[in-house]
């Protein structure tokens, strides 16, 4: 081999040489890159499926509750006993709890005044006022003596419980129509007896308390 090929050699492999390890090091990043972006990727996205599990629970979770509020909807409650059948006709019961519901839809019973006359012993009782067919938006009022008690409220299947005197005149106005007509049930606790009773808008019933 002659000296000038020689030399030429030396000289290449000493430029390779002189190449800065940083350089290479550079390099060698570049390479590894790709492959650190796709693991990168891969966390990104089971990250994200974990965040969104607990979401997905919560949406199943709603799902079965609407369900289950579709089951159990107050509407299929409705009591379909001979007292309760008995209560339709005679529109009075002493044996049905309050919050009893006879139907399903609104259907007018008529509405009547009522003389109740009891022994009870103390100056104020208390009466549970509800819905005892659809919920459909009814408001009514209780007066006594023509004077209100309270605000008007929507009647619900669930009672409202209101104390009244003993004795005077007790009336549940119609205030707002809902649907169908104001159906709603009042028990009195003097007497153990619930009355189903309808009022028209602007109407009421009068339920006179007389003590013997």
């Amino acid at each position: 081999m002659n000296n000038d090929l020689q030399k030429s050699i030396q000289k290449v492999m000493s430029k390779k040489d002189q190449i800065p390890a940083s350089d290479i090091v550079d390099r060698e990043n570049e390479q590894a890159l790709p492959e650190q972006a796709s693991f990168s990727e891969n966390d990104r996205m089971d990250s994200q499926k974990k965040r969104d599990k607990p979401l997905k629970v919560f949406g199943w979770l709603c799902i079965a509750l609407f369900v289950l509020a579709l089951i159990f909807d107050p509407v299929s409650s409705v009591n379909t006993s001979d007292a309760a059948k008995n209560a339709l006709v005679d529109k009075i019961s002493t044996s049905l709890p309050a919050g009893t519901v006879l139907l399903a839809n609104d259907e007018n019973i008529g509405q009547q005044d009522y003389t109740i006359v009891h022994n009870y012993a103390q100056k104020d009782t208390k009466i549970w006022v509800w819905d005892y067919a659809a919920e459909d938006g009814d408001y009514v009022q209780v007066l006594v003596n023509g004077a209100p008690v309270g605000d008007p409220f929507m009647i619900k299947h669930k009672p409202v419980e209101i104390t009244v005197p003993a004795v005077g005149d007790v009336q549940i106005k119609g205030i707002r129509d809902g649907g169908g007509g104001i159906t709603y049930a009042v028990r009195y606790d003097l007497n153990g007896t619930t009355y189903f009773n309808s009022a028209p808008e602007g109407e009421f019933n009068t339920y006179t308390l007389i003590k013997e």
